[in-house]
């Protein structure tokens, strides 16, 4: 079955203080987990400064479905399609859905993609948003939980 990538950005709309804002997208990326693992889609998520930036990869029709939701989702706002292509390999094929949080330290990285204050991402820099999000990934200490025998069970790695 052929593969294909999707890369999307949204505002978000979540409402609270930090700490509840950080819960809802703990809610949020395990939702995605479990519903990807049924899918068998792979993805990640960039949450920074009320900016979702998102890939998903796997199957069309699944990869069609999936994005129909987080357009009628109301947590997100102004959500921009940046790419949908075939692909021959998943990225992260590791992960149902992992996330990646941004620290303060990497928004001048950003920034290169215009994500950081205004929301905006250029359209010509979607090979370098990946590798950020793959590159954080790959750099920092993480490990893949042991493999589950259970199907319903979620593959979540959580980045801080």
């Amino acid at each position: 079955m052929p593969l294909y990538r999707l890369l999307y950005k949204s505002a978000f709309a979540l409402r609270g203080d930090a700490r509840s804002v950080n819960c809802q997208i703990d809610d949020i990326v395990s939702d995605a987990a479990l519903g990807n693992l049924r899918s068998d889609l792979s993805g990640a998520l960039i949450a920074s400064n009320g900016i979702f930036i998102q890939v998903l990869e796997g199957p069309l029709s699944a990869i069609e479905i999936t994005f129909e939701k987080i357009c009628t989702d109301l947590r997100h706002r102004h959500v921009q399609l940046i790419e949908l292509a075939p692909i021959d390999e998943r990225l992260f094929a590791r992960w149902q859905m992992v996330r990646v949080d941004i620290r303060e330290e990497m928004l001048p990285l950003l920034s290169v993609f215009d994500i950081a204050l205004n929301g905006l991402v250029d359209m010509s820099k979607t090979e370098s948003i990946l590798e950020l999000m793959r590159s954080h990934l790959t750099t920092t200490a993480v490990t893949k939980p042991p493999a589950y025998d259970a199907p319903n069970e979620m593959d979540v790695v959580q980045i801080r």
